[in-house]
């Protein structure tokens, strides 16, 4: 009898026990400061849905007047010391960046600044504390190395000025409840576009599901992490590889005579994929060699190998994280690819040109489960596309947005690489990203400016690599040229329940035309769609290496050539194409020469179809700052002294009078002169240039 109920007890306690060892086993894991380091590493956590699952979302200091979509604010430019609010703290002016409820956790921290004091202070309370858990000087802080090492904390691009720079934080400051980060400047007079002290900021901060267990950031544990910290930043800087990994390849082969095809069966991952090219038209096989991936039977990767790379079509060495390229044209990447039964992988060349090809890829274990996902990669090019008739900071409705992708079904977006071609020597990246997750009315990431979400600053054109952000090529920045950035996402990955809708604004300073082809990266649960796909034509046009492929360097019906389409040369100074609006300007811009000295040369070239006698009128422009030039004509001298002095800003013409011109490329050199003493500078600005064919009698 008493064994009987000794048995009976001990039942329930049994079953409470194995509840209790069941719960156990499925409790998920405590986010802290060094789970979110291990994760930020484990490249194979992207490829599984996240769990606990998180929502992504990022405060920036956009402009407040982008509302509606369909009004001309949406594309409001004023994107600086624009705040939530501003908070009275013990008689201090805070300015509120981000408050957000947990558990959560901030991921990513970008700022720039301009006509900054030196004096700006960033406070991060957690939990509802009267005192902040992190405070001090807002650059030392973000990328000075007084939270992290680099390349945690790092500005790019290094050889720019500290002050011109993109500052980048990565590391992951979690909270359980609550997070509330201010900024205090003495020299920011009031919030927006009035404010002296420019301040810009990104922040990508992640919402925890309710439940979820977070250990609040502080300093001691930071500090327990330090060789924890130490292995994440030599494993970000020098990437390894899963032990155990099988590799399989092709060899070099000419693509003119078929694909090369790669074909894998059982369930495994790709943990390395690795191209080499060799073409005599290098730029052009960058391309229209097309990488295609097929994942159990879905092809979700279709981009050409020089934007899935991301170098775009110009051989650029860097390296990041996920990605490398080198100079003997190894195209690298360290993708987790996982397949339940098999996978494919091809290279093409659209154009049928002779380019050689090898491939090789690593493959490592992987067990399929309920969260597994397949990798997704898409490509598009917006080509000759037009940049707007008109731009101005409070928005106009020639701007626009273009989609660099839309995804449908469940899954997680891991970055992008964007190409293009530039064909004026002005600023093409003011447009910010808008992220639209799950069907978001507004979107719930909204940046300021293209360099500032590639983590850069200020339109600097030196390339740079880190990590998670690079730019491979930028001298198309402000330049004439190509320009190739990219953006890998780890801990600021965005996941998606039903779907994503990446738009990036078109805000370029000049009317023109450019070639513009974004490359995203993902991954999504089998049965998820993109609308990127295949587009063999569009890979297979010409790519632009002048700026003449794009824009016209001959007379158009009235004879006028634009000063900014033409082709220049200089030996000293800069060029670029200015707008000012109030100026009348053909196209709105000018052909603008600055910062040269007295004998440096500019050469203009020009085209015509028929040899013959033109007569030639130079649009010029002349004013308090603008210098003397001598003028050539293919060599010959057409005036000694063009002299562009004037006491008030206006245009005129130059009626060159009757020349001689060839078939073909025509030249036209400035040669910069002492400045009339009373000019301030020695500027030198084409609005264009007219050509009358005269007859032969």
């Amino acid at each position: 009898m008493k064994g009987k109920q000794f048995t009976s007890m001990l039942f329930p306690v049994a079953v409470c026990g194995l509840l209790l060892l069941a719960a156990a086993c499925t409790r998920k894991p405590e986010v802290s400061v060094a789970s979110l380091l291990q994760e930020m590493t484990d490249r194979s956590a992207l490829a599984r849905y996240p769990n606990p699952a998180w929502r992504a979302y990022q405060a920036s200091s956009y402009d407040r007047a982008s509302v509606r979509p369909d009004t001309a604010s949406w594309f409001a430019n004023w994107d600086r010391s624009q705040f939530l609010r501003t908070d009275s703290v013990d008689g201090r002016r805070e300015f509120v960046l981000l408050d957000a409820d947990g558990p959560g956790a901030v991921v990513r921290f970008w700022v720039t600044v301009a006509d900054y004091g030196g004096k700006g202070t960033l406070r991060i309370y957690l939990d509802h504390a009267a005192e902040p858990v992190i405070e001090g000087e807002v650059l030392s802080l973000i990328s000075g190395g007084v939270l992290a090492e680099a390349p945690l904390s790092a500005s790019v691009a290094e050889a720019t000025p500290y002050l011109q720079r993109g500052h980048n934080l990565y590391l992951p400051v979690p909270y359980a409840r609550h997070c509330k980060i201010t900024y205090e400047s003495p020299t920011i007079v009031r919030p927006g576009k009035d404010s002296k002290e420019c301040f810009y900021y990104n922040i990508g901060y992640r919402t925890y599901e309710p439940g979820t267990r977070v250990r609040t950031f502080a300093r001691s544990e930071l500090e327990a992490c330090r060789d924890l910290q130490k292995q994440v930043c030599a494993q970000l800087l020098e990437p390894t590889e899963p032990e155990g990994g099988r590799t399989a390849g092709c060899d070099m082969k000419n693509l003119a005579d078929g694909p090369q095809r790669l074909a894998l069966d059982g369930a495994a991952a790709i943990s390395r994929l690795s191209v080499r090219l060799q073409a005599e038209n290098l730029e052009q096989a960058l391309r229209s060699t097309v990488l295609r991936m097929t994942f159990d039977g879905d092809e979700t990767v279709w981009v050409p190998v020089g934007d899935f790379f991301g170098t775009g079509n110009r051989l650029k060495p860097y390296s990041t994280y996920f990605t490398s390229v080198s100079a003997d044209t190894l195209f690298t990447c360290r993708w987790v690819m996982p397949y339940r039964d098999s996978c494919s992988v091809v290279l093409e060349n659209v154009r049928g040109d002779r380019v050689k090809a090898s491939l090789e890829v690593t493959t490592v274990p992987w067990r399929w489960d309920d969260r597994s996902m397949h990798f997704g990669a898409g490509w598009t090019e917006y080509n000759h596309l037009y940049t707007g008739a008109t731009r101005d900071m409070e928005g106009t409705a020639a701007q626009c947005d273009l989609n660099f992708v839309r995804l449908q079904g469940k899954g997680v977006y891991v970055g992008d690489a964007l190409t293009l071609f530039n064909s004026v020597a002005d600023w093409w990246g003011e447009g910010d990203e808008k992220i639209y997750v799950d069907n978001e009315r507004f979107p719930s990431h909204f940046g300021t400016g293209t360099e500032d979400y590639y983590g850069y600053a200020w339109c600097m054109h030196p390339p740079f690599s880190h990590p998670f952000i690079a730019q491979p090529d930028g001298s198309g920045d402000t330049q004439v040229g190509h320009v190739a950035n990219v953006r890998f996402r780890a801990l600021d990955a965005i996941p998606f329940t039903t779907s994503l809708v990446f738009d990036m604004e078109m805000w370029h300073w000049a009317s023109t035309y450019i070639n513009y082809a974004p490359t995203t990266f993902w991954y999504m649960m089998p049965g998820g769609a993109a609308n990127r796909s295949a587009e063999p034509e569009q890979a297979a046009c010409k790519v632009a290496l002048h700026k003449n492929d794009l824009v016209p360097d001959s007379p158009g019906e009235q004879g006028f050539i634009e000063g900014e389409f033409m082709e220049t040369r200089l030996t000293g100074g800069v060029e670029k194409s200015q707008s000012l609006p109030f100026m009348n300007w053909s196209n709105g811009a000018q052909w603008f020469w600055r910062d040269a000295a007295v004998g440096d040369t500019a050469r203009v070239a020009f085209t015509v179809g028929q040899a013959g006698r033109y007569m030639l009128d130079v649009h010029c422009t002349v004013a308090p700052d603008y210098g003397r030039c001598k003028v050539l004509l293919n060599g010959k001298t057409l005036k000694n002294r063009l002299d562009l002095y004037a006491e008030r800003l206006q245009t005129t013409v130059w009626h060159a009078g009757r020349v001689q011109l060839n078939a073909g490329r025509n030249e036209l050199v400035f040669v910069q002169l002492k400045p009339d003493k009373r000019s301030v500078n020695n500027f030198i600005g084409i609005d264009g240039i007219v050509l009358k064919k005269q007859s032969n009698k």
